[in-house]
């Protein structure tokens, strides 16, 4: 099966994987997050950005309407594939780029996945870009700001010139009362 690769800070793509595993095997691929990541043959993706599901889960929907209104899939995109997607059924795998944590993969899926399409979710389209200037990496930035240190002394004698004049003045009204 050909390689698909995840480019860095990868946003807003849906792939759509069909399933040829048993309903068991697929049950337990729904919760088990290494296991789908073994699946796409990468070592760990994020399970919080997958979905595995039956089509007939999705009754009058179906997938075509599920990545459009669901999903928010250029409807051009799935007009393009509405027929492809409405002959699947068994058990199919949305893997959603967030599920890749910004970090660019190849993909190498087992045979028992089959990819049906890559959609772009709707919005505008943005071009990625990596950022390789030295500030714009993690961690790179010298604080500038240097903690204000504490006033030295004085603070002692403050404290008995105030004390002294209360005791002056105390002791004025004392004697004119």
């Amino acid at each position: 099966m050909p390689h698909t690769e995840v480019a860095p800070q990868e946003a807003g793509k849906v792939r759509v994987y069909t399933l040829s595993l048993s309903d068991d095997e697929a049950r337990a691929m729904r919760d088990d997050e290494t296991a789908q990541a073994a699946a796409l043959g990468v070592e760990r993706i994020d399970a919080a950005y997958t979905e595995v599901f039956r089509v007939a889960d999705l009754d009058q929907l179906g997938l075509a309407g599920y990545l459009r209104d669901g999903n928010g899939v250029n409807p051009n995109q799935i007009e393009t594939d509405r027929s492809k997607l409405a002959a699947l059924d068994g058990w199919v795998m949305i893997v959603y780029s967030r599920a890749f944590a910004g970090q660019s993969l190849q993909l190498a899926p087992i045979p028992a996945l089959t990819h049906i399409g890559t959609y772009t979710e709707g919005g505008p389209d943005t071009p990625v870009q990596a950022m390789e200037a030295e500030a714009a990496q993690p961690y790179t930035g010298i604080p500038r700001v240097s903690p204000a240190e504490p006033a030295k002394g004085g603070g002692g004698k403050t404290m008995v010139i105030v004390a002294v004049v209360a005791l002056i003045l105390l002791v004025i009204w004392w004697l004119l009362a």
